[in-house]
């Protein structure tokens, strides 16, 4: 019974924060559409990205990427640039394809895999924040 009552009050907690939200696209006539890799959630995150005056270009996140065959980490994440004018494909952004590192005694000291890279992307002039959420403790994933 206890249960039943934290759950209906949680849910009318979250029914009440929602907000309607809409969605836009700025040509209507002739959308621009973007693709990435399958099952990466490509276009999680998108911000504009204009650096020293060049053309504009579209900063796309995807947190669950694999980017690398050769590495023991999966899902690493990947952000993607886009060229605004649509004139060549997405490219990735380089960021860090290194494996997790190990102290001297073997032990590792880092966790890459789900590392959700690209959840949230923003830019600010000719610079780039991207965040990670780190959906693992010591190697083992909550989700």
């Amino acid at each position: 019974m206890e249960r039943r009552r934290r759950l209906s009050i949680s849910l009318a907690l979250i029914l009440s924060c929602l907000q309607w939200t809409t969605s836009f696209n700025l040509d209507v006539d002739k959308p621009f559409v973007f693709s990435g890799p399958k099952g990466s959630y490509f276009g999680f995150s998108v911000d504009f990205f204009q650096a020293n005056n060049k053309p504009s270009n579209i900063l796309i996140g995807a947190p669950r990427a694999n980017t690398s065959s050769a590495s023991t980490v999966v899902e690493r994440g990947a952000v993607y640039t886009c060229p605004w004018q649509k004139t060549s494909d997405c490219t990735q952004v380089q960021f860090d394809n290194t494996d997790d590192r190990k102290n001297t005694d073997g032990v590792q000291m880092e966790f890459k895999s789900n590392q959700w890279f690209g959840a949230t992307v923003r830019s600010d002039g000719d610079h780039i924040l991207v965040s990670v959420v780190s959906l693992s403790q010591n190697g083992t994933v909550r989700r």
